[in-house]
């Protein structure tokens, strides 16, 4: 489970901002929310998260910021290359580091992995580690880079162990590790299997859900897993969506027939990009229409194509299929989301963030996905669902938590900052959303007099009208 995450010099957060999902111990409210101990005697921990904050207030910044490190800790960088690390424009810090730091919990230890880098390289880097049921941090490793580009690694014992010859192999490892590479993706490489749940923590459990994301696994999960079909149908119905069942059907590739007038060296890139992917792995391509496909290698020289069909029921009570471009966008990005849903129902942990959460989805609907997101969790579940939003239907402490509310505000210099609805001292009977929209907790737009635009050609009458008074008088 993520305990917090702190980000400095990245985008729009100019200073160290950290964002936590530590509950609050004076928050008596939904107590069976919270995962008591997850992180520690005393610590608990909080399995949701809503964040609002005005248009560019810096909400998407903060999904891009920890897309940005997963990124960079899961696939690495190329000999040579930038590191595309953003810092904020609207001062004097592109010479200054950035900072990225991650608390949280898996196979029951907690970890603290952070690095501070600019675009050339990777600064400083650091790893700690509390094993489960002991209170002490202890180093797993520190590396420093100096101005030289020389890298320096520190290792703790829970890394090199007492073995002379396990040192010597990470310090080949620090030698060979590149000034724009991260340590840690230069050891998951090389097989150090101490720092392996770190990795796969990144890569397995923190998924991003960016605002115009559609779920590739979306196909092949209705072919392969019926509980997974199941899911999405049933909560289709639930949403009133019209559909009644939704399937997913493989055929053979036609080319001529599927895509006709498609250029010949286009058909040949997809084929070869198919081909490269081996067989049984997938390739989506997207039309400029945003028409989906799901292109397979079956064998040697077999493709198949894949679509989802969604089925209504015809007034005669036969089951009539549509495509997935026939549904209104709203509910195709409803497809696209409940899968989340089913992660954190059957997936023992799953951190999901997930951008604009209310994005084409009718107020009542969003608030039906939380509660259904809150619901499906089984009582030994790590999973968490971090989501931003506008939709203030959702500011209500009847289905969150004080401490699961967050706001991001910006500041007259542009820089964004995160602070807890806990915070404030409210009253437990307080309606949250007027409110928010008062502007009483901030992150609010707030707009200037809509004459000064000029636009209102009705704001000149009433002075005309006082002139001529004052002519006659």
């Amino acid at each position: 489970m993520l305990v917090q995450v702190t980000i400095e010099n990245f985008l729009s957060f100019k200073e160290e901002t950290t964002f936590s999902m530590v509950g609050v111990s004076s928050d008596q409210h939904h107590a069976d929310h919270i995962a008591v101990g997850a992180a520690g005697k005393g610590r608990s921990l909080l399995p949701i998260s809503a964040i609002y904050g005005a248009n560019a207030a810096g909400k998407s910044n903060l999904i891009k910021a920890i897309d940005f490190a997963k990124d960079l800790i899961v696939e690495g960088t190329r000999s040579g290359q930038t590191i595309p690390v953003s810092p904020f424009k609207l001062g004097d810090y592109s010479k200054k580091p950035s900072k990225f730091e991650f608390i949280f919990t898996y196979i029951g230890n907690l970890y603290s992995y952070g690095f501070k880098l600019n675009t050339t390289q990777i600064l400083e880097e650091w790893l700690y580690i509390t094993p489960s049921g002991k209170k002490r941090e202890v180093p797993c490793f520190e590396r420093v880079t100096s101005e030289k580009k020389e890298t320096k690694v520190e290792y703790g014992s829970t890394l090199k162990g007492r073995s002379e010859k396990r040192k010597q192999f990470l310090d080949f490892i620090a030698q060979g590790t590149r000034p724009n590479q991260l340590f840690l993706t230069e050891a998951i490489e090389r097989n150090v299997q101490t720092v392996k749940p770190v990795v796969d923590w990144f890569r397995k459990v923190l998924t991003i859900i960016p605002a115009e994301a559609t779920y590739r696994g979306l196909e092949l999960g209705i072919l392969s897993s019926k509980e997974f079909t199941n899911f999405l149908s049933d909560f289709l119905r639930f949403a009133g969506t019209g559909i009644d069942s939704i399937g997913a059907e493989e055929v053979d590739l036609d080319f001529d027939y599927h895509f006709p007038g498609m250029p010949e060296n286009m058909r040949e890139e997809l084929l070869q990009e198919i081909t490269e992917a081996g067989e049984d792995s997938v390739v989506m391509m997207e039309s400029p229409l945003r028409k989906r496909y799901l292109l397979m290698k079956v064998a040697q020289s077999n493709f198949s194509l894949i679509q989802l069909r969604t089925q209504h029921r015809h007034e005669n009570g036969q089951l009539v299929d549509f495509s997935m471009e026939e549904e209104s966008e709203g509910t195709q990005r409803l497809i696209n989301l409940i899968p989340a849903l089913f992660l954190i129902q059957e997936k023992p942990e799953k951190v999901i963030l997930l951008d604009e959460l209310d994005r084409r989805l009718h107020p009542l609907l969003s608030r039906r996905f939380i509660e259904v997101a809150l619901s499906c969790r089984k009582p030994s579940s790590q999973s968490q669902l971090i989501f931003t939003t506008h939709d203030t239907n959702l500011l209500d402490l009847d289905l969150l938590r004080r401490d699961e509310i967050w706001f991001v505000e910006k500041n007259q210099q542009g820089a964004s900052h995160l602070y807890s609805l806990a915070e404030f001292k409210i009253q437990s009977d307080i309606k949250i959303e007027k409110g928010y929209l008062n502007g009483r907790f901030g992150a609010i737009p707030f707009f200037g007099d809509i004459r000064s635009l000029g636009w209102l050609d009705c704001e000149t009458e009433p002075s005309k009208k006082t002139d001529s008074k004052n002519e006659k008088a």
